[in-house]
């Protein structure tokens, strides 16, 4: 059976010890310049801060674009919607990272990716908008990408996620990935581009 075709960014699930993810996240600032942001999306620390907090803004994807975290949720905006599912562009707000450079996350492939490119780095790929229905991100784990084993690369492929109904041999597989070009942590040049 296919898998369904649900793009959703990345979905922290587990620390790289094993432990399932405890949930922290870091406050960050969301400025009017971010563009549409949505939960799942990667962002970037813009370098600067705002009330105390960082400041983040959509990661650009593919090589050599650092990734500061993840979004987990928005803070709701009091003077004008309780439930803020994403924060649209022109608008501000308050978003909840998880930045951990430890976390595991879960996410959609655009395409197949085999065994063989377990342990390797790929990049995100965003042919998707994120869902403004929904609130939920469009960025995908790019499969073009994918073993090429370049230490630039954003992410770095760690296995299929084991699930009855995630067929790893087809288009769409979910996988798990870490960060491999994370602000927080210093580039490892080595061969095969490991975190």
């Amino acid at each position: 059976m296919a898998n369904v075709d649900n793009p959703h960014g990345l979905t922290p699930i587990e620390h790289l010890n094993g432990n399932p993810w405890n949930g922290a996240t870091r406050r960050c600032r969301v400025d009017s310049t971010a563009g549409d942001l949505f939960v799942g999306d990667a962002v970037v620390w813009n370098g600067s801060g705002s009330a105390g907090y960082p400041e983040v803004v959509e990661a650009t994807a593919g090589d050599g674009n650092k990734i500061f975290g993840v979004i987990v949720s928005f803070e709701p905006q009091p003077s004008s919607s309780l439930e803020t599912l994403y924060i649209a562009s022109a608008d501000s707000g308050w978003a909840n990272v998880c930045v951990d450079p430890d976390v595991v996350y879960m996410g959609q492939v655009d395409g197949v990716v085999g065994s063989d490119d377990i342990g390797q780095t790929t990049n995100l790929v965003t042919t998707h908008s994120g869902d403004t229905t929904t609130g939920i991100s469009g960025m995908e784990i790019d499969a073009t990408t994918a073993g090429g084993g370049y230490s630039s690369y954003q992410l770095m492929i760690i296995g299929g996620v084991d699930r009855p109904d995630n067929d790893l041999t087809l288009t769409h597989a979910e996988y798990k990935v870490i960060i491999n070009l994370h602000s927080l942590r210093a580039i490892n040049t080595s061969a095969g581009g490991a975190a």
